[in-house]
């Protein structure tokens, strides 16, 4: 996972890829698209000290610098459609030194087609950040990398019927060794099976499963904890397009994972996410999300968390210049793969909100200026883990 203010500026991105029906701000379209980035941001409690120990005075307020440089291509070979971003940024932490790093966030996408019944994608990822404070406050520095390889493709049996299979591998490392059990390699399969409305609305089904290994094991006590599982699910996969303005898709079913060692540990129940998004009018565009699944986190005293959430967002397009992006995120964490083990605190629970606002100006057609300013409140039945943090960010990206 990505620093904590790396994770917020994912969080936009997440929103951004909701709505869909946003209109861009980038520069007219290229084949390459180089550009250039600073960004100077200000945090009150960066390691996520706790409020209630010394009263907060633990917490580290800090500020850094980052300096990035990156690349965007895309390139149309006959129906042939490949793409690639590369961004490195340097950052750097006035307070906290020893945090410096090098940030890496490279993917690379081809999108290939034979004929007109048959396509999909080929790529891979690489992405090397600072993993977050949320369970780990020490001020030692912990880069987390991920390398991720995929490939889907479908196959269009009728002008209503398409059938689809993909596989991907994800491996994840931690630079410091106290981090190492949270190491994993997941590989993913799936089949699925979609009716195509004339509408453009589909709906159909999936199978996946999921193969996680966790190479150094979790150590509890005395005892060296193989957290290693399978996990299959069942799904039903909506997207309806309710109006031109307006989408709802839907992702849920049955999901089961089991647990090499301690099968106390295994999980049986409904996932889901339901996500809609509406153009409410020519400048306004909402959308509203809310879950209930299971997930891998950065703790090593548990497998997973049985997350539970609500997010609110909008964007706001002010004029052809401004835009106001916001996204407000409520959630609850159980960290419900403690089962099994003995000699562990009780079942940890967290709750999380937070908020982030911000705003655009595309200054010229090669310049754009944002500044934005975030808020989290987290609050656990761990103790050490509850704490707010807030900050804010100003930037300005250039494409040549």
């Amino acid at each position: 996972m990505k620093s904590d203010t790396a994770v917020r500026a994912a969080c936009c991105a997440q929103l951004l890829g909701a709505l869909t029906s946003l209109p861009a701000l980038a520069a007219p379209e290229q084949v390459v698209r180089p550009y250039v980035g600073y960004a100077l941001t200000h945090e009150d409690n960066l390691l996520g000290a706790d409020e209630g120990v010394n009263g907060g005075a633990g917490a580290q307020s800090t500020s850094s610098r980052q300096a990035s440089a990156g690349v965007l291509v895309d390139k149309r070979i006959s129906q042939q459609a490949l793409s690639a971003a590369l961004n490195f940024t340097n950052i750097r932490y006035d307070q906290l030194p020893e945090l410096d790093h090098n940030a890496h966030d490279l993917r690379a996408n081809w999108n290939w087609r034979v004929g007109e019944h048959v396509d999909g994608n080929i790529g891979a990822s690489y992405v090397k950040a600072l993993a977050p404070f949320v369970n780990f406050h020490g001020r030692e520095r912990n880069l987390r990398a991920e390398r991720r390889q995929f490939a889907d493709g479908g196959y269009l049996l009728h002008p209503s019927w398409r059938v689809r299979a993909g596989a991907s591998r994800s491996d994840l490392e931690h630079e410091l060794l106290s981090q190492k059990g949270l190491d994993r390699i997941e590989q993913m399969s799936e089949l699925g099976l979609d009716y195509l409305a004339r509408s453009g609305s589909t709906v159909g089904t999936q199978l996946r499963h999921t193969t996680g290994r966790y190479p150094f094991g979790q150590q509890v006590g005395a005892l060296l904890v193989d957290n290693s599982y399978t996990q299959d699910e069942l799904k039903i996969k909506v997207n309806w397009l309710v109006t031109r303005k307006s989408q709802l898709q839907f992702l849920g079913g049955p999901v089961r994972r089991k647990h090499d060692d301690f099968p106390a540990r295994d999980y049986s129940g409904l996932n889901a996410r339901l996500q809609a998004n509406s153009m409410v009018s020519g400048k306004v565009t909402l959308a509203f999300g809310a879950w209930r699944e299971i997930g891998a986190i950065d703790d090593i005293t548990a497998s997973y968390t049985l997350n539970q959430g609500v997010n609110l967002g909008t964007i706001w397009n002010a004029s052809d210049k401004v835009r106001v992006d916001a996204l407000f995120k409520n959630e609850t964490s159980q960290y419900s793969g403690l089962a099994g083990i003995p000699a562990t605190a009780p079942e940890r629970e967290d709750r999380v909100n937070s908020a982030v606002v911000k705003l655009q100006y595309r200054a010229t057609a090669h310049l754009r200026l944002a500044g934005q300013a975030f808020r989290t409140e987290r609050r656990s039945t761990q103790p050490g883990n509850s704490y707010p943090s807030s900050g804010l960010q100003m930037s300005l990206k250039y494409e040549f």
